[in-house]
């Protein structure tokens, strides 16, 4: 369920991609334009759709670790289809845990401050999953397409969003299979291998417009089964339940940080440096994630959450 998060934003650009390629074109002296406004419109109203999580239930968990038993049961059943006893015991596992905690005799919970390790490693997945690139590339990729000599640019974008979206679909399915690190590692090189192409078709005059299409899918290919799916599935594993909502919120705000400075810079280096030398940069920073994955981050496959946490 984890790897599902970047599954729904691979799915969301991909509607996106199709509307304002396709479905909000208009013509002005001659030339062809997206109707941004209609498209922003459309977007505020789905936005807006998120009023609805008021209707949704709390987490029973959460519910229950706060000694609110019977909501925590009613929220579960809403949200199960199915018999529920065995998560009802567990939510009462969760509720004598809370309330043992809270008391003299019980252990200290954890505090997020002792959980430096588990910041470093989800911040830093979270900073390669920008910094490799992928929100700077899929923005520009019809310029990219375009620069590079293909025909219908248009098209080559949308086939390669399908690729993305196709593989973000089997990733929930390989991160059980073949473990977060490995897939981690994978990712890393291959987007590595991948920039390094695109780095070279640019500095080759004679270099063919294929090259650049395969090491833009091999980039996306890499990106959507290792680090776009995984970061997300690891932070749900390496922090202690008592502060994961905090640690959570911290993580995400780095990202999306990264994610601003990357779409903001990617024109910048364009200009001041050259395209080929920013994909030369964007190969350093995925040789440097596979570094980092090998170096500090622990396979969670198949552990528990104390397991991990010791």
């Amino acid at each position: 369920l984890g790897a599902a998060n970047q599954l729904s934003l691979t799915l969301g650009m991909f509607v996106v991609n199709l509307a304002g390629s396709y479905g909000t074109v208009v013509e002005f002296q001659g030339q062809s334009f997206c109707n941004w406004r209609g498209l922003a419109f459309v977007g505020m109203a789905l936005a807006a759709g998120l009023a609805t999580m008021v209707c949704f239930p709390e987490s029973p968990r959460w519910l229950a670790q706060h000694g609110r038993s019977d909501e925590a049961k009613a929220a579960l059943r809403k949200l199960r289809v199915g018999e529920t006893a065995a998560e009802e015991a567990e939510l009462d596992a969760a509720r004598t845990e809370s309330s043992a905690s809270s008391s003299s005799s019980g252990p200290r919970p954890y505090r997020l401050c002792e959980c430096k390790r588990s910041l470093v490693i989800a911040t830093g997945l979270f900073f390669f999953l920008q910094f490799s690139g992928i929100n700077a590339v899929m923005m520009y990729a019809t310029d990219i397409c375009a620069q590079a000599g293909m025909e219908n640019a248009e098209l080559s974008v949308a086939l390669i969003l399908i690729a993305k979206l196709a593989l973000g679909l089997a990733s929930c399915a390989l991160v059980e299979s073949f473990g977060r690190r490995r897939l981690l590692q994978v990712s890393g090189l291959t987007m590595c291998l991948a920039h390094l192409g695109l780095a070279y078709h640019y500095a080759s005059q004679s270099a063919p417009p294929a090259l650049a299409l395969a090491s833009l899918s091999l980039f996306v290919s890499g990106f959507s089964v290792g680090v776009g799916p995984v970061p997300w599935v690891i932070l749900g594993e390496i922090f202690p339940v008592e502060v994961a909502g905090s640690a959570s919120a911290i993580v995400t705000a780095v990202g999306w940080t990264c994610s601003f400075v990357v779409c903001m810079g990617f024109r910048y280096l364009q200009s001041e440096v050259g395209i080929a030398h920013a994909f030369v940069l964007f190969a350093a920073i995925c040789f440097a994630c596979l570094v980092f994955v090998t170096a500090l981050v622990p396979e969670t496959k198949g552990r528990s959450r104390e397991e991990i946490l010791s």
